[in-house]
């Protein structure tokens, strides 16, 4: 005898299924399924991100744009440490002359609207000659951070270096006003909110006390906001104003930011390796790189929760409320000393 579908009760998805029984016990199944990827988490992230990216440029490369347009993502995908689609769409920012743009808008549009994959329709459009690097377009806001963490999809090595040799020419430029906007409404804010998190004073996100982490996706998105930008945003700061300070050539901070690891496990060490970061001890770089990773596995494992159940939020008790504690508490710790060094 066969079981007719009820279109008012759906047959649930596997994922589904999975989501609803992490989110039954959660300690339990978190526990088991962090201990065996923990150590390697960002690695094995990066595959996936790697996948859709190639996936991405063979499609951008197959629209057969106009020489000289270069068009890259940023953010999370810059970083190789995208896992959720459906949660964090991908970012394009196109590079091009104004005499081509509406060619080059109406193609890349349609590939937004395809649902290759998911993207985000606002897309950012610059113009080499006369716009800067250190903003956004979009938004207008002082962020150097999106072209620093930067990938090219579509463009040529030289194209890419060219460009990249404009924006350490335009952080060298770079006023102090602008600086400090950058500070405060990047560094500075999001320090705040790790710092009432651990006081406990903001448990919307996290909530220490309790071990309880909550995702909404609607601005409360888990550890994003309050652990991982402020690690994520200083760190950039204190690469920026290596820039600024123009002891070296260009073209020899242009090759430092190329030779740039993409996570920022990595970012850590090579900024140590530059001396950018002195002070920190060898316990200190492994301490900042543990909770930074354990920030990325639950801000991810928040939205893929939210994602495969098909939910619009997520709350639910984690299985180390005193290593996530210890992880806060060490961000803090080590950034403070970042910044009394600069």
């Amino acid at each position: 005898m066969f079981l007719k579908r009820s279109f008012n009760n759906p047959v649930p998805s596997l994922a589904s299924l999975a989501a609803s029984a992490v989110l039954n016990q959660p300690e339990l199944a978190l526990k088991s399924y962090k201990d065996k990827c923990i150590q390697n988490y960002p690695l094995e992230i990066g595959k996936f991100t790697r996948f859709d990216l190639n996936r991405l440029g063979e499609a951008l490369q197959k629209l057969e744009l106009p020489k000289g347009v270069l068009v890259f993502t940023t953010g999370s995908d810059g970083k190789f440490e995208k896992s959720c689609r459906t949660e964090s769409p991908i970012e394009l920012v196109v590079v091009c002359d104004p005499e081509v743009k509406d060619e080059v808008a109406k193609k890349i549009t349609a590939l937004v609207k395809s649902g290759l994959l998911p993207m985000d329709d606002r897309i950012e459009y610059k113009n080499p000659k006369s716009h800067s690097m250190i903003t956004c377009d979009i938004t207008k806001a002082v962020i150097p951070s999106r072209f620093l963490h930067k990938l090219a999809l579509v463009g040529s090595d030289e194209q890419v270096d060219e460009l990249t040799l404009k924006f350490v020419k335009d952080l060298q430029v770079m006023s102090g006003d602008d600086r400090r906007k950058f500070h405060k409404h990047f560094v500075q804010k999001h320090t705040g909110q790790m710092n009432k998190v651990i006081k406990g004073e903001d448990a919307r996100d996290v909530d220490l006390a309790k071990g309880i982490i909550s995702y909404t996706g609607m601005g409360r998105k888990a550890t994003k906001y309050s652990l991982l930008r402020p690690i994520q945003y200083t760190l950039d700061l204190v690469m920026i104003d290596a820039i600024r300070s123009a002891t070296e050539s260009p073209d020899r901070y242009a090759q430092m930011l190329k030779n740039m690891p993409r996570g920022a496990p990595e970012q850590i060490d090579y900024m140590r390796g530059l001396g950018l970061l002195p002070g920190l001890s060898d316990e200190d770089v492994r301490d900042l790189k543990q909770a930074y990773t354990l920030g990325l596995f639950y801000f991810q494992t928040a939205q893929h929760l939210v994602s495969a159940g098909n939910r619009g939020q997520v709350q639910f008790q984690i299985p180390d409320r005193a290593e996530l504690v210890k992880a806060y508490a060490d961000a803090k710790r080590i950034l403070e000393k970042i910044k009394s060094k600069k």
